[in-house]
């Protein structure tokens, strides 16, 4: 018998939930979670999950409006900056928090969604900064 491992948590984060696209794919195509993107604008231009929110990494402590009452899946280019996201700040997610694993460059290896250019989602945290400086 083979088992199957969809997800994994840590028993020091119990908010905090690694998780490979497919199950992230799933809770995103049934609304049960927001996507945030933790990369660059450029990189966001160039290819991002459809419906995600760009939240760079250098500014996510100041954007938690944009989370902070959802459930979140974390996400970067790699899986790197969406690990220091997401273990590295977990006071900042109230509910859960999927960190997924291998981040855009498996998105995209899986063949799944994938939107380029920039958008209202793209820019929401510029707008949000400039209330707040």
């Amino acid at each position: 018998m083979t088992q199957v491992i969809d997800a994994y948590a840590t028993p020091f984060y119990k908010n905090i939930i690694d998780a490979p696209p497919s199950m992230v794919r799933k809770l995103w195509k049934k609304g049960k979670i927001t996507i945030i993107d933790v990369r660059t604008p450029e990189e966001y231009e160039d290819h991002h999950i459809p419906g995600a929110i760009l939240a760079p990494l250098d500014y996510l402590e100041y954007l938690t409006e944009l989370f902070e009452n959802k459930e979140v899946a974390v996400v970067c280019e790699h899986g790197n900056r969406a690990r220091y996201a997401t273990y590295g700040m977990p006071h900042l997610y109230k509910n859960k928090a999927y960190y997924m694993i291998g981040g855009m460059a498996l998105w995209m290896a899986m063949g799944y969604e994938v939107d380029s250019g920039m958008d209202e989602n793209g820019i929401l945290w510029q707008r949000i900064l400039e209330k707040k400086l």
